[in-house]
This record gives structure tokens, sequence and C-alpha cells, in this order.
């Protein structure tokens, strides 16, 4: 006989992780474990270092449940700590402290309809490949939705800095993306 298993509201979950239930804290980490794992993994570029900010992200969460005012959905609120766990990591780290000398910004005519025919998880590798602080600033823009405002309090510099660092990383993935292509010509027409 199969063990049963119970389905619980995310209102259940919320209400059981509020009173320190084990069993509501279990169900609500396996269910958002997979796309937090990701989240952190867009930031730090390593797996397992991933996984160790998803676990110390879900202890904030956990801290933090009662501060959860049910506005909003539950993942984009979790998402924002695991977010800024990696951020702590990364400050922590001085991942932002070495000065990126960012030079002219240009944009760089490209084949935008390249981007529609790789998979996700190649142009993923390609937002990884960025450097500090290119990559997070990237990914807290395009992917989270922060203003460089916002980027610029969590990150410690400038607004303008924060874009500058934005038309550096979109060149620099043009770039990237652009030598791909031209090796896949090349195979192609080769």
């Amino acid at each position: 006989m199969k063990p049963k298993v119970i389905r619980m509201t995310e209102d259940v979950l919320i209400e059981g992780c509020r009173k320190n239930d084990r069993r509501s804290q279990r169900h609500l980490y396996e269910k958002y474990f997979d796309p937090m794992s990701l989240v952190c993994y867009r930031y730090l570029k390593d797996r397992d270092l991933a996984h160790e900010m998803v676990h110390e992200g879900f202890i904030k969460v956990f801290k933090a449940i009662h501060q959860y005012k049910n506005q909003g959905s539950l993942e984009g609120w979790i998402r924002r700590i695991m977010v800024n766990t990696c951020l702590d990591y990364l400050r922590k780290e001085k991942k932002f402290r070495s000065q990126v000398e960012i030079s002219e910004a240009y944009e760089l005519a490209g084949d935008e309809n390249h981007l529609d025919q790789m998979e996700a998880e190649d142009v993923l590798l390609h937002i990884q490949s960025l450097p500090e602080p290119l990559g997070t600033v990237f990914n807290l823009y395009i992917i989270e939705g922060y203003s460089h405002k916002e980027i610029a309090q969590k990150l410690g510099f400038g607004a303008s800095t924060s874009r500058a660092y934005l038309t550096e990383a979109r060149k620099k993935l043009r770039l990237s993306l652009a030598r791909v292509q031209n090796q896949e010509r090349r195979v192609n027409h080769g």
C-alpha cells in the first residue's frame, strides 16, 4: 500500500510555517527548492553554492514568514529573499569590490532572431559567463525587474554605474552570441 499523499493549499502551508510546523516547512521547501535553485545558480554560477544559498534562504523564509502579508505571490516573495541571500554572499565575498572599467557604451547590430533559435539553457550559459558585477546587474535588472536605483542601493554603487554595467553586460552578451552565430554559419556553410 502506497503512503497517503497530502496536498496542502498555499494558505495552509503558510499558516503551518507560521506555527513552525515541520511538515508544512518541508512541503514549502520541496515545492520551491528547484525554482529557487535556478534563481541562486544565475547569481553564483556554482550548483553546490547555489544549493547552500537556497538552504540559507529558506532559513530566512521560515524566520520571516510572519512578515508575508499574503499580497502578491508567495513565490515572488521567496524569490526576493533568495536573491538578497545571494547578494549578501557576493558582498561578503567582496565580489563587487573590484573596479571594472566601463568602456564607452555602444549598440552592436546583430541578428536578434538568433536568440529565438537558441535554447534557454544556452542563453543562460552566456549570461553566466559575464564577469562580476555585470552578470549580477544584468540578472537583477533584466530577469528580476529591479530598477537601477534599487540595484545601486543593494550593491553599493550609483544608479549611473548600474546603467553602465548593464550596457556593458548587453554589449558582452551580443559579442558572445555573435561569435556563436558566426561559428554556426561557418560550420553550416563550410
